[in-house]
């Protein structure tokens, strides 16, 4: 504000005294009269307070406070008040933030600066504690800022804007990610002597969000055959594995991604039909399984998650499937495909 608009204010609040009833004791100075004015004279008269809105700087009440609306509602809100024979700036609301937390900010330092000068008839009901109000502000020392004397105090370092008013929403906050889900899916497979189809059912603990620890069963629904001249074996393999689980993309989103590579024990067994003059023989054996399975999640409802999945491994040692002492099939490299649902609690 230029030094001109100074020495006018300070003018005007040492004119001819008049009775607080005859003047309102707010006056809202806006040429414009725009939005900001608007809403913080509305504000105001809500709060109960007599309000008057000027183009151009009027005579003050003493006691009275004058608030001076910047041009294009851009810049600072400033607060006069007229006692002891001169204007001081007391207050000043920053050109941050929404419209509506400026008029609330401004709304609160008037109310305050106002309170200790009601008349006790005004005061709040007895019934009713009234909200502590902050210190009665004191000027500190005057500085001359232009002709005519008129003095301009310096802002006062107690007077801080209050805190916008809270939210009326929650705040949202992150969803808590499972400790164990339970899967169960349809696998098919196919390792070296053929095609077939499985069971696969699984439990992780999660003991962080993203490490945890599984277990895996794949149990044979389908199982290949294999043929040769001297007859056809029914090859089966059962899988139990131990897992290392590993969540790269977070848990708690609609799409996810687990990786676990994982070592198992597999219980392979061989029923065999001969063709005479061979007979029939039923071999079982148990092998070791280095694996490793990747499975992406699509989130259907809170805790129940589509999956896909896919696991890739060999058998250490190879277990060789023999016709009269004769290599047919050799099982080792094995792969599956599969498709299920994971529950997680």
């Amino acid at each position: 504000m230029s030094g001109a608009l100074v020495a006018f204010l300070a003018f005007l609040a040492l004119a001819a005294p008049c009775s607080a009833d005859e003047r309102s004791p707010v006056t809202v100075v806006a040429g414009a009269r725009g939005a900001l004015a608007h809403r913080l004279s509305q504000e105001l008269e809500a709060a109960g307070l007599r309000v008057q809105v000027e183009a151009t700087p009027t005579a003050v009440a003493p006691g009275g406070l004058l608030i001076v609306v910047p041009e294009g509602d851009e810049g600072a809100l400033e607060i006069w008040s007229a006692s002891g024979g001169r204007a001081d700036l007391v207050a000043s609301v920053a050109p941050d933030g929404p419209l509506d937390t400026r008029v609330l900010r401004a709304a609160e330092l008037v109310r305050a600066l106002l309170s200790p000068a009601r008349a006790p008839g005004d005061a709040a009901p007895a019934a009713v504690a009234p909200a502590p109000l902050p210190p009665a502000p004191v000027a500190p020392p005057a500085v001359a800022v232009g002709p005519g004397e008129a003095w301009r105090s310096l802002p006062l370092g107690a007077w801080a804007p209050p805190a916008p008013p809270a939210s009326p929403f929650p705040v949202p906050v992150a969803p808590r990610a499972a400790l164990v889900d339970v899967g169960v899916a349809m696998a098919v497979g196919w390792q070296t002597p053929g095609v077939s189809l499985a069971l696969d059912a699984s439990l992780r603990i999660w003991p962080s969000a993203r490490v945890g620890i599984g277990l895996l069963a794949d149990l044979p629904i389908v199982s290949p055959t294999i043929e040769a001249a001297e007859g056809e074996v029914g090859f089966r393999s059962t899988l139990l594995g131990a897992e290392l689980v590993l969540a790269p993309v977070a848990r708690t989103g609609r799409f996810g991604l687990v990786l676990s590579p994982g070592l198992g024990l597999a219980h392979v067994s061989a029923s065999g039909e001969a063709r005479p003059p061979h007979l029939d023989s039923d071999e079982s054996t148990f092998t070791a399984l280095v694996y490793g399975r990747a499975e992406v999640r699509l989130r259907l409802v809170d805790s129940l998650v589509l999956t896909a999945g896919a696991l890739g491994g060999a058998a250490i040692p190879p277990v060789d499937i023999r016709f009269v002492g004769r290599v047919t099939s050799t099982f080792s490299p094995l792969a599956s495909f599969s498709l299920g649902v994971v529950v997680e609690r």
